[in-house]
């Protein structure tokens, strides 16, 4: 399986399943990924944006609309 299918299949989960693998993904890589302080700001990140999804406050973009600015962020670059 490859990491974009695993992506695809993590996004159809249920918003607090999605937190859950997070939550485990995150704890995997405690070998010097963040300190604690850092890691405790980001899940409460998480968990607020995760809120605000399901509460129908926040607001989404559609992956191909982000993925074409990224296009043309990087074709503005200088080579």
């Amino acid at each position: 399986m490859t990491v974009r299918e695993v992506l695809e299949a993590a996004l159809l989960l249920e918003a607090n399943e999605r937190e859950m693998l997070v939550e485990e993904l995150t704890a995997s890589l405690h070998g010097g990924f963040a300190s604690d302080e850092i890691e405790k700001a980001w899940m409460e990140e998480i968990d607020r944006r995760s809120r605000d999804i399901d509460a129908g406050t926040a607001e989404l973009t559609e992956w191909s609309d982000v993925r074409e600015r990224l296009a043309q962020r990087r074709a503005r670059r200088p080579s």
